[in-house]
């Protein structure tokens, strides 16, 4: 049987874990929206239009 301190911790380290893998997931999505933001730049895109296609600001593709 677990003692409650045990539990405590498990809880602390799953909650963790779950904050680590959703801020990873929230890093990626937006390194590819900058890699999007870059292909559409190339094309010849409005900063306006790329900030609308991707959800970034138009400082975050200044920035690049």
């Amino acid at each position: 049987m677990k003692h409650a301190l045990e539990i405590w911790r498990d809880e602390m380290i799953d909650v963790a874990t779950l904050e680590g893998e959703r801020e990873g997931e929230r890093k990626g999505e937006r390194k590819k929206a900058l890699e999007i933001a870059d292909r559409l730049m190339t094309k010849g895109m409005s900063i306006g239009d790329v900030a609308d296609a991707t959800g970034l600001t138009v400082d975050e593709i200044l920035q690049r």
